[in-house]
This record gives C-alpha cells, sequence and structure tokens, in this order.
C-alpha cells in the first residue's frame, strides 16, 4: 500500500501531459502510485501516458467526458494511499514535493488533516512567487476564499476524502468549495515551502476562458449558499470576491458592448466592495462608467485622455 495516491485528471493535454507524469515519476520519495484518470480525450494524451511502462502508474480512460471532479472522484475511488495529493495535467510538481509532506507528516505524527504547500507560478518561463502568507494569521475562511489554494497543493488524510470528495455541481472553484468543506471538520496546516507549479498559459481556464469571471460568480453564489458553509465565511470575503467578480463581469461587458450589463456590474461591484477588491479597481470602473455614457462619453474621452 503506497503512501501517498497523486491523482492527475487530465483532458486533450498532449502538450503539457508528459511534463506533468514526468514530474511525479521523478520525486524523490518513491512510496507512491500515480493514478491518471483521462477524461475522455480526443488528441494523442492516451497514447502519450501509455508510453510510460511503470509500475506505479494506474491508468483508466472515461467512456464520455465527465468533467474534472467526476474524474478526480473516480481517482479517489481507486486510491490505495494513506494520503491523497493531486496535479493539475498542465501544471508540475518539483522533485521535493513528496518529500517535503511525508516530513512534515511525520513530524505532525501522520495527523488526520488536510495539508497544503506553497506553490510557484509560471508566466512566460519565468516563475514567479505566488501570493503564498501565513494561515496562521487568518480566519481559516477567510484564507480560503482569499488565497484558494488549488487540489495541487493539497495533500488530504485518505479518511477525510473519501467523505469529502468533489462536489460536480461546482464545476469552476471546486478548490475553495473542497477545502471549506473539510475545515468545518479538519485541520487545514499550511506547509511553507513551495513545492508546486502552476502553469500560466492561453489554454487554460484562467488565461483562456473569457467568461471566467460569470462561472466564478455562478458557483461562488453556490458555494455560499451551502448550509454547511453559509455562516462560515466573512461578510467582507464574500462581498470582495463577487465584486471581483462583477468588475472583471463590467469590463467583459465593456468590450462585447454590452453596457447594460456592463452598468450593472459596475454598480454591483462598488456597492458589495467599495473600496475595489484590490485597491484598484474604483478607477477603471468610474472610467468605464463615464467613457460609455450616451454623447458625452466622447466628451469625457478627449478630457481625461487630453490628462495622460
Amino acid at each position: 500500500m503506497p503512501f501517498f495516491s497523486v491523482i492527475l485528471p487530465v483532458y486533450n493535454r498532449e502538450k503539457f501531459i508528459a511534463k506533468a507524469v514526468d514530474s511525479v515519476l521523478n520525486q524523490t520519495y518513491t512510496d507512491f502510485e500515480l493514478i491518471l484518470v483521462d477524461d475522455a480525450s480526443t488528441d494523442n494524451t492516451a497514447q502519450i501516458i501509455q508510453s510510460y511502462h511503470d509500475s506505479r502508474i494506474r491508468y483508466v480512460k472515461n467512456d464520455i467526458n465527465i468533467e474534472r471532479c467526476n474524474s478526480r472522484n473516480r481517482g479517489i475511488a481507486m486510491a490505495r494511499g494513506t494520503y491523497i495529493c493531486f496535479l493539475d495535467s498542465d501544471d508540475y510538481h518539483l522533485p521535493h514535493h513528496l518529500q517535503t509532506l511525508y516530513s512534515h507528516i511525520l513530524e505532525r505524527q501522520n495527523p488526520t488533516a488536510l495539508f497544503f504547500t506553497n506553490s510557484w507560478n509560471l508566466y512566460n518561463n519565468e516563475l514567479q512567487e505566488r501570493p503564498c502568507p501565513d494561515i496562521t494569521r487568518y480566519n481559516v475562511f477567510e484564507y480560503i476564499g482569499l488565497y484558494t489554494f488549488n487540489p495541487q497543493r493539497m495533500c488530504i488524510h485518505s479518511s477525510i476524502i473519501q467523505q469529502f470528495v468533489f462536489d460536480p455541481a461546482v464545476y469552476v472553484c471546486e478548490d475553495l468549495d473542497l477545502a471549506a468543506r473539510i475545515a468545518t471538520q479538519y485541520p487545514v496546516l499550511q506547509i511553507q515551502e513551495r513545492t508546486t507549479v502552476y502553469v500560466h498559459h492561453a489554454e487554460s481556464f484562467t488565461g483562456g476562458d473569457s467568461r471566467k469571471a460569470f462561472k466564478e460568480l455562478e458557483n461562488y453564489k453556490r458555494i455560499f449558499a451551502k448550509p454547511e458553509l453559509c455562516r462560515r465565511f466573512p461578510v467582507v470575503t464574500k462581498c470582495k470576491l463577487l465584486s471581483m467578480c462583477y468588475f472583471h463581469i463590467a469590463q467583459y461587458c465593456n468590450t462585447h458592448r454590452e453596457l447594460a450589463c456592463m452598468y450593472s456590474a459596475i454598480i454591483r461591484s462598488f456597492v458589495l466592495y467599495p473600496p475595489g477588491y484590490n485597491g484598484k479597481t474604483n478607477k477603471i470602473l468610474l472610467v468605464l462608467f463615464l467613457y460609455n455614457i450616451p454623447l458625452l462619453g466622447t466628451l469625457f474621452q478627449k478630457i481625461f485622455g487630453n490628462k495622460k
């Protein structure tokens, strides 16, 4: 029985999957199994995976595309490890990821808990530190909301993840949802080492989905309405996240000339969190508001444009 099970769902990632798989197989700690759940890929993903000959790999392919939450849950059902880890198919772990987790787990005497490590962002082949403040300085639900750690940073005792599987109804922000539900009953423990890398690219959800803000808004509302979570998140945290969504929706609607939607989103973003979710949004929202006023918008553009 391996100490770790690493679950890696994948769909049409022929450009990235080899690096993700290699990053797991090249771990300095070797007592693990890698469960690859292919979500009915139609490119060469399956062929690339099947070219590996390593007894630690377990590969299954879904008959139809069932999305990543269901794919992860299929991997969870197969897992034999004491602790369950994850990896997204376009990201990768650093070689010390599992060893770091193992050392901290032993140091804390194998707790029934959710661990998470800190991480890097990769932009244009340049590693940048991802903001990962100390969780002990925050309310745990405030932290999960504002500094959500995605599944590849998580390491969860198998008894917990079997109880708290991913909710397929939360198809975006599922990492926030899972961590928050676990936090209602179990410790959430941070490991300060940066052990994994988010890869930012045009095909990712973060970089390639123009309606990302709409989907996040829908799923934030769904999460905050859950009976076990509705009173857990601080009101300010919820308002800040919803304000962020409306800010990006306003920008989307401006680009697509959906002015009624844009004005509604501007007002909602400001009313929900007047300081601006990152302290810089109000000027942008004001410019959007003024520049699109019928007849006067062109005048405002000339006035303010000349001052730049």
